[in-house]
């Protein structure tokens, strides 16, 4: 984060964590700012931001709440607004530019935000994985930047029900997210509905693909391997979108240890500050992420310590209109949408 940023961050936060002094040496904005960052990019511990700021245990837990409730309201609507119909058509031009998937807005995915165990919590949030968790769903566009998000589910919740109970997936299920009208890919295949990306975890939607069955267990058909082959290399952008976040703020490096009002926080503040500076630093970190992120290289994300994927989040029912669409894109990816590097790549598995 550059000076310049993070001067323009006190000014947008300092009115509301400004502590009004009765005695001089009261904690200033900045301070508190520096800490909290300090705190989400370093992964140090609580303690550890104690004694480098030499403040008390109990008051740099309550500053940094409070930080980043304040960093989540005051950015929330200024760098993770909801997108407009028009917005949504801008996004999906993005897309089809950077990484050749038409009518596509964005890609989606879950991450399971790994924690200590809450007091008297139970079993509230213990995840098939053996931790403990809240869930992480969202949603980001060509450029790395977060559209939707829902956070908060508890790792323990069942694999159905996750997507299907998040404001996230009734917009999807209902189809009320406002995405633009139907539009021809090419001038046979007729209006095909704008659409995300996501993996084998998610229903297959008329506004939502997934892959073909089967991958890695048989031999697919070439059309619906070029098929798989083009949604993983477009979905591949929220899988990176979570790398970057996990390289800029550490803090999900390891287990967070804090309590379910501050996890929570820190997972909202660090979505925004993600959005946040990469905005206002021309998509800073891209370049600093230690992976190939537009290259042909695997597409599965390596967990990083408190990020950890989940897996199905819906039922593998879907609609004849949902199979349609699939179908129509299969075909498209194989005729007018076919380019040079998946032949490539489907050669060299």
């Amino acid at each position: 984060m550059s000076a310049s940023t993070f001067e323009e961050l006190v000014c947008l936060i300092g009115p509301k964590i400004k502590r009004f002094p009765s005695r001089p040496d009261i904690i200033s904005v900045g301070e508190i700012l520096t800490a909290t960052l300090r705190f989400l990019a370093s992964g140090e511990s609580m303690m550890s931001i104690t004694y480098g700021f030499r403040i008390g245990k109990a008051t740099i837990s309550k500053l940094i709440l409070q930080c980043c409730e304040v960093l989540w309201d005051t950015l929330n609507q200024k760098v993770l607004v909801v997108p407009d119909t028009f917005k949504w058509a801008q996004l999906a031009v993005d897309f089809e530019r950077i990484w050749q998937v038409p009518n596509c807005i964005g890609s989606i995915d879950g991450k399971h935000i790994i924690h200590q165990a809450f007091a008297n919590s139970g079993s509230e949030h213990y995840n098939y994985k053996g931790s403990h968790s809240i869930i992480l769903l969202a949603m980001c566009d060509a450029n790395y930047n977060f559209t939707l998000v829902d956070i908060g589910a508890a790792g323990r919740c069942s694999d159905g029900g996750v997507f299907s109970s998040s404001e996230m997936g009734k917009g999807f299920i209902h189809n009320d997210l406002n995405f633009p009208a139907d539009k021809e890919i090419h001038e046979h295949s007729g209006p095909i509905p704008y659409y995300a990306l996501g993996d084998e975890a998610f229903p297959l939607l008329s506004n939502l693909m997934r892959p073909y069955p089967g991958r890695g267990k048989r031999k697919l058909p070439l059309k619906e391997s070029i098929f798989n082959y083009r949604l993983s290399r477009g979905r591949r952008t929220i899988e990176n979108t979570f790398g970057l976040m996990a390289s800029k703020w550490r803090i999900f490096r390891k287990p967070i240890i804090a309590g379910h009002k501050t996890v929570n926080a820190i997972t909202k503040a660090a979505v925004v500050l993600h959005n946040f500076v990469k905005l206002s630093e021309n998509n800073a970190g891209v370049r600093y992420y230690s992976g190939t992120l537009d290259t042909e290289q695997s597409n599965q994300w390596e967990p990083q310590g408190a990020l950890e994927p989940v897996h199905r989040l819906g039922t593998n029912t879907y609609t004849a209109d949902a199979k349609a669409i699939r179908d129509k894109l299969k075909d498209y990816f194989s005729a007018e949408g076919a380019t040079l590097f998946q032949y490539e790549r489907l050669i060299n598995l």
